[in-house]
């Protein structure tokens, strides 16, 4: 459990980052593109990130059907297990 609140944090550290909003606004349902208006790039960068730092592969499909804040940490954590 500890992994995935790291994983969590850092995925919510990021999108307060690029997206200028409070961590209390970002929950595993927040819509990447419709509630915090992120892009394809933003997103691109972000599984960069998270590549570098999980040793984990993020390629276009998979990026591709990334939604919500709780897609990015289901498919990190299923490719680490």
């Amino acid at each position: 459990m500890a992994l995935r609140d790291d994983l969590y944090g850092d995925v919510k550290s990021m999108l307060t980052t690029r997206c200028g909003v409070e961590e209390s606004q970002v929950t595993e349902e927040t819509e990447l593109f419709d509630h915090l208006g992120l892009d394809s790039l933003d997103l691109i960068g972000m599984a960069q990130a998270l590549q570098h730092k999980y040793t984990v592969r993020l390629d276009n499909e998979a990026i591709a059907e990334i939604h919500t804040v709780g897609d990015i940490l289901a498919f990190v954590l299923n490719q680490m297990a």
